[in-house]
């Protein structure tokens, strides 16, 4: 999968954009396949996707930017796979900073 912004990025998620407001539960940003693991209010847990390591360091993601029990809004693209709860993230605000992951994809 290539970290630019082209159709193989994209092509397993939805167009429209969708917005969570969650906790950290689990804090992967600094593997090989960043990801953050959530729960919202409802008790439903959710695995947001974050860009390559190299594309969130250059933006001042790191593990030590969202922690367990951190709140986070997310916006980015829902996945395409029914029953799956998995968002692949263009904007995250976590606490008072914001990162922004994919600019090109918010419009």
């Amino acid at each position: 999968m290539t970290e630019d912004f082209g159709d193989d990025l994209w092509s397993e998620f939805k167009p429209s954009l969708t917005e969570l407001h969650a906790i950290v539960t689990d804090n992967y940003i600094d593997g090989s396949d960043p990801v953050l693991h959530v729960r919202c209010r409802d008790g439903r847990n959710w695995t947001i996707e974050l860009a390559n390591r190299a594309r969130n360091v250059a933006v001042g993601l790191t593990g030590a930017a969202a922690l367990p029990g951190d709140e986070v809004h997310v916006i980015g693209r829902r996945t395409r796979h029914f029953g799956e709860y998995r968002i692949k993230a263009v904007h995250l605000t976590i606490g008072d900073r914001a990162f922004e992951l994919y600019p090109e994809a918010l419009c």
